[in-house]
């Protein structure tokens, strides 16, 4: 069992914490885009819309990798691997939201 305050602890809190910001980002990236009616229907709702789902994403990779800063990899690796969770949590929510018009088809 992993005492409180450990380094083992604190590098699994700290990377948790990092993907966790990363996939809540792909998710209310797609919440913005299934629900637009949700927006104002001015020129913010437009930005919001547009580009709001890419500027989420950017800011928590942008945190995830200011979370890890002092642990071993680089900023190229740990900007890969934020990317790379990113993609997999993206293609995960789509495949369950089209699920029922790709038929498993997407294998």
């Amino acid at each position: 069992m992993l005492e409180r305050g450990s380094p083992a602890a604190v590098l699994i809190g700290r990377w948790g914490m990092a993907l966790s910001l990363v996939v809540g980002a792909v998710l209310a990236g797609r919440l913005i885009r299934a629900f637009p009616y949700l927006l104002p229907n001015r020129l913010p709702g437009l930005v919001l819309y547009e580009l709001g789902p890419a500027l989420i994403l950017g800011v928590a990779i942008g945190a995830a990798i200011a979370i890890t800063h002092d642990l071993r990899p680089g900023i190229r690796a740990r900007l890969a691997l934020f990317a790379l969770a990113a993609l997999v949590a993206g293609a995960v929510t789509l495949a369950v939201e089209f699920d029922a018009a790709l038929q498993g088809r997407w294998l």
